[in-house]
């Protein structure tokens, strides 16, 4: 393939900093898309399509599930992108899923039903009625798992849909439809609620261990211009950054805000940065990268402190980055997915059809990717 290449100059005020440097965009290389399947059947006018699948394992196969804005649960095979089985559910669905170690599926519907299917067997297991629907994604906790709904509660049940417990946030009045989702860390559970309440509980009784506001007085949501959490928590260990330096650091981003670090130990607050950002910050080996809702892709070097580059990677809101083949790769609302070295330079790009709200799934066979339009692609 012809390779070609071009630069630009940015100024840009990031992180607290005026910095002036040149991007270069390299591109020698495709994104090759293994298949692509149309999930939801949208028509032009409908709602769009935001759930997310859970990776299956069924002997030698690899499935990819997930239940549609169509009122169906759809299996379909990783390799080949054929449709394994379908059955019906009759509500449509926006959350994420999450394969539990019983080999059952579970996810949330828009009326506030939580479910677990069985893929083997194409059949509901249970449902239970929850107080208010959820769009984020279930998150496992040994053998059994935490939903967060968007009124603030979180719920730590059983896999056979048994309530261990239940911890009630303080409500919000104007949120986000998308939210973050708790992240655990050995038997802590850390999550940031919608209306920027970070907690730290014990993740077997719900006892909580302490409680921090991440969204400060002057970024009170607006409507046009909601902020709000939707990347889940990152815990590091020692994180060098910004010339601050802090140990059991936890990183919570809040998008249309900043990314507020908080001690693990007991909530407060170190310092921040001003960086809106839609995921999680993503730390290898020595580097945490992070991309920001303008569009630009950050790297730091978590032992020196120091920032090593900003690149403009789109003209709209980034999510990502996630590793895969050596790579870092990004999306867009826009539907864009972009391939860059560690270096931050874009070597490939495409663009499906449809936003792309959720983190790209990494699998052995390439990056799952769902966009708003129904669309479910893998590409490599």
């Amino acid at each position: 393939m012809k390779y070609f290449a071009y630069a630009f100059a940015f100024v840009a005020y990031v992180a607290g900093a005026l910095f002036i440097y040149t991007a270069t965009f390299a591109e020698a290389a495709t994104i090759e898309t293994v298949w692509s399947v149309d999930v939801d059947q949208r028509l032009p006018n409908d709602s769009v399509a935001l759930s997310h699948p859970a990776i299956f394992k069924y002997l030698d196969e690899t499935w990819a599930v997930l239940a549609g804005r169509d009122g169906w649960v759809h299996v379909y095979d990783i390799v080949s992108g054929g449709e394994v089985r379908r059955f019906y559910l009759g509500v449509p669905v926006d959350s994420g899923a999450l394969t539990l170690q019983n080999n059952t599926v579970v996810f949330g519907d828009i009326q506030g039903h939580l479910y677990a299917v069985d893929p083997v067997k194409g059949k509901v297991v249970w449902q239970k009625r929850m107080p208010s629907t959820f769009t984020m994604q279930p998150v496992a906790v040994g053998s059994d798992f935490l939903v967060q709904t968007a009124d603030n509660e979180l719920y730590h049940f059983s896999e056979s849909g048994e309530k261990r417990w239940s911890y009630a946030g303080s409500k919000n009045t104007l949120s986000l439809y998308l939210a973050a989702s708790p992240r655990v860390v050995g038997d802590v559970i850390y999550t940031v609620f919608n209306n920027g309440d970070a907690v730290a509980l014990k993740a077997y009784t719900g006892d909580a261990l302490w409680k921090q506001q991440t969204i400060s007085a002057s970024l009170a949501a607006r409507i046009g211009d909601i902020n709000g959490p939707l990347a889940t928590p990152l815990l590091v260990e020692k994180l060098h950054l910004a010339g601050e330096q802090v140990d059991h650091a936890l990183m919570v981003p809040i998008f249309n805000g900043e990314l507020v670090i908080l001690s693990a130990e007991d909530g407060s607050q170190s310092f921040s940065l001003p960086v809106s950002l839609k995921s999680e910050p993503l730390l290898v080996n020595n580097k945490i990268f992070m991309a920001d809702s303008l569009g630009f892709l950050h790297a730091y070097n978590t032992k020196k402190g120091s920032r090593l580059w900003s690149k403009k990677i789109s003209e709209h809101e980034l999510v990502g980055p996630v590793v895969f083949g050596g790579a870092l790769w990004l999306t867009d609302n826009q539907g864009n997915v972009f391939r860059a070295n560690m270096d931050g330079v874009v070597e490939a790009h495409i663009t499906l059809k449809g936003g792309i709200a959720r983190l790209p799934i990494v699998t052995d066979m390439g990056l799952l990717i769902r966009t708003d339009r129904g669309l479910m692609t893998l590409v490599k």
